[in-house]
């Protein structure tokens, strides 16, 4: 809802959406930054012998050719330029390789290999001079301008620093041989530098933690919010309950056109009715099993539909509660219950004027197979 307090962390469907519908990462510019600077000059260091020799043969190369015959046409021009470019790509291009390597490999990190345009499409609403004031005073803005003044201090403070500590040798270079004037800027500059990526290592970290917080925040959901979506991916509760209630009229439903074909129905007597079966003509069965069952009104209505269609209804209270409780539907019946039910369809077939014990049959059979480790006796 509009102006409803967001205090609830963002779910997974919505930094899965943040992430591939708006290109929303986490990144901090200032990581790559730092990670570029100290991999310019880590990649400096490492390679500085090849461009030193490489300068120093372009230099020499170009010495040897003052000398030589120049004639003042296009062709010649061109052919100077030329090898001039190639030699400045041999010495820098190697270096700008790198460099860019390990800045897009930093952005990779970051992203998880996340590549979309999606943030670069224009948006009218950054053509609103309020939404422009609102940002110059946001929390970023004002990050941002103090990291500037502090990276700013930093390169001022350490280099005024560096230098004024190194005066005296400085101002003696001038009476030093130029390789060895060289070697000390050189080194003078490794150290400056040494200690700016220091101090670029922790804004760097800084800024990535502040990132985090303004990702994290900029992703909270209100209560509301998350209720929608849970009824996008899981349907409206409401919903879910009328098919759930649906599916099981359904299966009741099923479970009553197998009532009329049932042996025996054992009540309790309103609260519990159990239908049971069992095959007496090819005794294909083991033994009876639960067709049906119901507590309350089903169990009434299981009754009901026994006595339309001539079910034999015995009333056995015991037995119709352990029945309902302890044996799904469409199973046989444990061990334990054997001798009741039996003695149950015993007086069914009586009552129907059957003279075959079919059930004690049953169940010495059964009580055989079992005991002859599960082969039925032919």
């Amino acid at each position: 809802m509009p102006g409803e307090e967001k205090t609830e962390k963002a779910t997974p469907k919505k930094r899965r959406d943040a992430r591939e519908k708006e290109g929303q990462v986490l990144q901090s510019n200032e990581v790559v930054t730092a990670v570029s600077i100290i991999g310019t000059f880590a990649t400096l260091g490492v390679l500085s012998s090849y461009m030193f020799a490489m300068l120093t043969k372009t230099v020499t190369d170009d010495i040897e050719a003052v000398g030589e015959e120049f004639t003042n046409e296009l062709s010649t021009y061109t052919h100077v330029f030329l090898k001039a470019t190639i030699d400045c790509m041999f010495i820098v291009l190697p270096v700008c390789v790198i460099i860019g390597f390990i800045s897009v490999i930093t952005v990779m990190a970051q992203t998880k290999g996340l590549f979309t345009m999606k943030p670069l499409k224009p948006k009218f609403s950054k053509l609103n001079p309020l939404n422009g004031i609102k940002k110059m005073f946001s929390a970023q803005s004002v990050v941002g301008i103090v990291k500037g003044i502090i990276e700013l201090s930093a390169v001022i403070f350490v280099v005024y620093g560096q230098i004024e500590s190194r005066m005296i040798e400085i101002v003696s270079l001038v009476d030093t041989e130029p390789i060895f004037a060289v070697t000390y800027i050189a080194n003078t500059i490794f150290s400056i530098v040494m200690i700016l990526c220091i101090i670029f290592v922790f804004v760097a970290a800084g800024d990535y933690l502040f990132q985090w917080y303004q990702f994290e925040k900029n992703l909270r959901m209100s209560k509301q919010e998350v209720k929608d979506e849970y009824k996008q991916m899981e349907g409206d509760p409401q919903i879910k309950g009328k098919i759930k209630q649906k599916q099981r009229e359904m299966a009741q439903a099923r479970m009553m056109e197998q009532v009329p074909g049932a042996d025996v129905v054992v009540r309790n007597p309103t609260h519990y009715a159990v239908a049971l079966k069992y095959d007496i003509e090819t005794f294909t069965m083991p033994a009876p099993m639960v067709v049906a069952k119901g507590q309350d009104a089903l169990a009434l209505k299981i009754i009901e539909i026994a006595e339309e269609n001539g079910v034999y209804i015995t009333e056995n209270r015991p037995l119709a509660r352990e029945l309902y409780e302890k044996v799904p539907l469409g199973k046989m019946i444990p061990t334990e219950m054997f001798n009741v039910v039996a003695m149950i369809l015993t007086d069914m077939y009586n009552a129907k004027g059957m003279t075959v014990n079919v059930p004690e049959k049953a169940l010495r059979e059964e009580r055989e197979r079992a005991a002859n480790g599960g082969s039925r006796k032919k």
